[in-house]
């Protein structure tokens, strides 16, 4: 399943080989077919939804440990900023790949990456409902932090650089910090 993933997230979902993802990962083709009867499409739902699960995990403790909304957000895009550096700007989207080549033929993996965006989504509104912003104004903020996060690790890969990153950061910070102060009034 990891291997797949970063496969995933390298190459493409066509890109990506069961031949590839065999070899690479060492496992025995015949375990594949054995846990993944129905192939390709049926791996890649689940490593889809294993990546989902633990990209929410990961921002869900994140946002757990720090009190303050805004600071937790910009924790995670912080993070994520640092994960990205690391990866030789190969990171940090690891659904955006799949969802884009594949939302138009494969309804499996399309409602596969919508659950797990939902799931990031939900993570980032708990949080903001947490910290007294309106149920909808969460929902509508937490989607804008996730598909921004997204969308900006894709310039990033693209200009091999961090700064779409970091320009989305401060942009979030601001929207959270503003969205605070005309709720408090």
């Amino acid at each position: 399943m990891e291997t797949t993933s970063r496969l995933l997230e390298r190459q493409g979902y066509h890109g990506t080989g069961l031949n590839q993802i065999v070899r690479e990962s060492g496992a025995p083709r015949g375990s594949l077919y054995y846990y993944f009867p129905e192939g390709k499409e049926a791996l890649v739902a689940a490593a889809i939804a294993e990546q989902g699960d633990r990209m929410r995990r990961f921002a869900s403790t994140i946002l757990s440990e720090i009190e303050d909304a805004v600071e937790a957000v910009d924790r995670v895009v912080e993070r994520l900023i640092e994960f990205f550096s690391v990866s030789e700007h190969c990171g940090g989207a690891p659904l955006a790949a799949v969802a884009l080549e594949t939302s138009a033929s494969s309804t499996r993996l399309r409602t596969t990456c919508a659950d797990a965006y939902k799931g990031l989504i939900d993570a980032f509104a708990q949080k903001l409902t947490q910290a007294g912003y309106p149920l909808q104004q969460a929902q509508a903020l937490a989607t804008t932090v996730v598909a921004s996060i997204e969308g900006a690790v894709i310039l990033s890969r693209t200009q091999q650089s961090t700064s779409p990153m970091e320009q989305v950061r401060a942009a979030l910070r601001t929207l959270l910090t503003q969205a605070r102060a005309e709720r408090q009034g």
